[in-house]
């Protein structure tokens, strides 16, 4: 960095970690990421009320996207720290308030090069709305009109307690699974358990349902692909002497293989219909729309490899993907895209603790390696 200050990068940092907002409600910090713009005289849109997408003019007609999410998770968070969380079970446990502030560095950085003339692409720096919740990446494709720029390739980085600090960690092909939710709501009819053979049991139906839901793995796919059809939520029942009429069952689906994908939804379809025959109950199955796998473009890699090094960064190639979630996936329909991790892990101080749990901590002294790598990546055109 040679603009951006660390004091800044803490400064934005802890600001966001004391005052999350979940998806769908990132209003004060959209307006925070705006106030920072201006301040940097950095044009900028706002095709969603929280959705923000800067321009930084470059010597070429062709653009880069640099993209950050801005939600936070319904979390109580249990550091004890002077910048806790001040929004009563929110907080930032998945580092969104690192990966703004990455991109706040980078777009001063860039800023700053493009004024001196020796930025030789256009960076459309995306802070994107609820990554958590429904995809909000999807939406802002929907409504923003990407085609008019002529886009070469997307760039997105996330903090990972994985690896160390000082660590950028990448893949060619996929990186992140795609992500399908599910319910179930299951109504057979109710009847005292003295004259159980007057109702319909709703528990049956959520038992056999679960057992067969999760045999889908082995025995409907194929045994080398790595897939997960979990059911998490269970409730089933009223009282306890009575014959349970109503169910209900939420669940997800993780998978590479959109052909894999395809056979687990037609399974859990054909098995809601074998249930209903079998327990005479009545059971409604709701597909919910879920975000793509995330499929690195293997053009890319090179760029990535290069810039991440040029930061003094340690770059490695990750062997296996992980079977999260992650929307970045919907701006595969724009460009080729790179999703990789920047290293937050510290032992010595003991922030070690895993995305999306309470305890999630971090130095801004790792995110300099972040800001250097965007601006590298912009660099290398």
């Amino acid at each position: 960095m040679n603009i951006t200050k660390l004091e800044d990068l803490r400064n934005w940092r802890q600001y966001l970690h004391k005052n999350p907002e979940l998806s769908q409600k990132e209003y004060k910090t959209a307006s925070f990421i705006r106030e920072q713009l201006d301040s940097m005289e950095v044009e900028y849109e706002t095709p969603l009320p929280t959705a923000t997408i800067a321009h930084i003019r470059g010597n070429s007609n062709k653009y880069i996207i640099l993209r950050a999410d801005i939600d936070a998770l319904p979390i109580c968070e249990k550091n004890e720290i002077e910048y806790a969380s001040q929004n009563k079970g929110v907080m930032h446990a998945c580092g969104h308030d690192a990966h703004i502030t990455i991109l706040l560095g980078a777009v001063k950085e860039l800023k700053y090069l493009s004024d001196s003339n020796e930025l030789n692409i256009n960076i459309l720096a995306v802070f994107q709305q609820s990554e958590e919740s429904f995809g909000g990446a999807d939406k802002l494709i929907k409504t923003f009109n990407f085609e008019r720029f002529d886009i070469d390739s997307a760039y997105a980085l996330h903090v990972n307690p994985d690896f160390e600090e000082g660590n950028i960690v990448s893949r060619i092909g996929p990186i992140m699974a795609s992500c399908q939710e599910f319910a179930v709501e299951i109504k057979g009819k109710s009847a005292h358990v003295g004259i159980r053979e007057n109702g319909i049991n709703a528990m049956n139906a959520a038992v056999s349902l679960y057992n067969q839901v999760q045999a889908i793995p082995t025995y409907n796919l194929d045994c080398k692909h790595t897939n997960i059809v979990h059911i998490g939520y269970m409730k089933v029942g009223e009282v306890m002497n009575s014959v349970p009429e109503n169910g209900h069952l939420e669940g997800t689906i993780r998978t590479y293989d959109m052909i894999d994908k395809n056979i687990i939804v037609k399974r859990i379809i054909d098995i809601c219909k074998g249930v209903e025959i079998a327990t005479s109950c009545r059971l409604n199955l709701i597909l919910k729309d879920g975000y793509p796998a995330l499929i690195n473009s293997e053009e890319l890699i090179e760029r990535v490899k290069s810039s991440a090094e040029k930061t003094s960064a340690e770059f490695s190639l990750k062997k296996d993907p992980y079977l999260l979630g992650e929307d970045f996936s919907f701006f595969s329909e724009v460009c080729p895209i790179n999703y990789s991790f920047v290293g937050i892990r510290n032992e010595n101080l003991g922030y070690t603790s895993g995305l999306h749990t309470p305890n999630l901590m971090m130095r801004e002294e790792a995110l300099i390696y972040g800001v250097d790598y965007f601006v590298e990546i912009a660099k290398s055109f």
